[in-house]
């Protein structure tokens, strides 16, 4: 009898039974073998010691509090889970440079073929995700056109906080969470972020913080500290951090 290698998954989801599920499906192909399974970022991080999987299926919530700590599975190419196809979703595709988007219920045989087709060094997206991603890049280029104000910007910390998990795909709801503040609170941040900045979508935020490197300013101390009250004026395309909001 000749073998074959098996395709080596892990699957990282926080809801066991879309875990569960996942996994089970992986399990009835022969072709696959689930080499780890993570719960929670904990879980995710500690991953890095065990055996390396072709494949990472990553549900948003995770991905979204991961702040790039999935580009430790270099090799790995990503299918982003999702409950829904939502703009947050398409940026966390871009952002972790993920081959595919894919809905957390999605049947079987779907699972099956997204999985195949992104082994075979191609990318999933249905129309849905293709539509949103394509109208995204319009979008972008767009803005391409139109050159940054060269007056210096000034963003508090936790400005900057909300900057780079919207960078990250968080949602309102998860950054109101993370923050232990109210989604209002969340939307008044954004509408002075955007005010700053000049920008009128959550897109344009998110393109601003990648292309000036501020993505990784959410794995900072969410409270006060110390000298956090200075500020500095800044050339163009440059953020400093300003006195803490509360």
């Amino acid at each position: 009898m000749i073998q074959t290698a098996c395709a080596r998954i892990a699957v990282a989801a926080q809801d066991t039974r879309s875990r569960n599920r996942l996994t089970a499906v992986l399990r009835s192909d022969p072709s696959l073998s689930v080499v780890w399974e993570a719960s929670d970022e904990t879980g995710l991080l500690s991953s890095g010691r065990r055996p390396l999987p072709d494949i990472l299926l990553l549900d948003s919530a995770l991905a979204s509090r991961m702040n790039g700590a999935a580009h430790a599975w270099s090799s790995a190419r990503i299918l982003l889970l999702a409950n829904a196809i939502t703009t947050e979703n398409v940026i966390q595709v871009l952002r972790l440079g993920a081959r595919g988007i894919l809905p957390d219920t999605s049947a079987p045989y779907v699972v099956l073929k997204s999985i195949r087709t992104v082994l075979a060094d191609e990318y999933w997206l249905d129309a849905e995700s293709l539509a949103m991603l394509l109208s995204m890049t319009r979008q972008l280029l767009a803005e391409r056109s139109q050159p940054f104000d060269d007056q210096g910007v000034t963003l508090t910390e936790r400005e900057l906080t909300v900057v780079a998990m919207i960078a990250g795909g968080s949602s309102n709801r998860h950054i109101s969470q993370q923050l232990s503040i109210s989604e209002r609170t969340v939307k008044h941040h954004l509408t002075n972020i955007f005010a700053k900045l000049g920008v009128s979508s959550r897109l344009q935020l998110a393109n601003f913080a990648l292309t000036q490197g501020l993505t990784g300013n959410a794995d900072r101390s969410l409270g006060p500290r110390p000298g956090s009250g200075s500020s500095r004026r800044v050339a163009s395309g440059e953020v400093c951090v300003a006195g803490v909001t509360r």
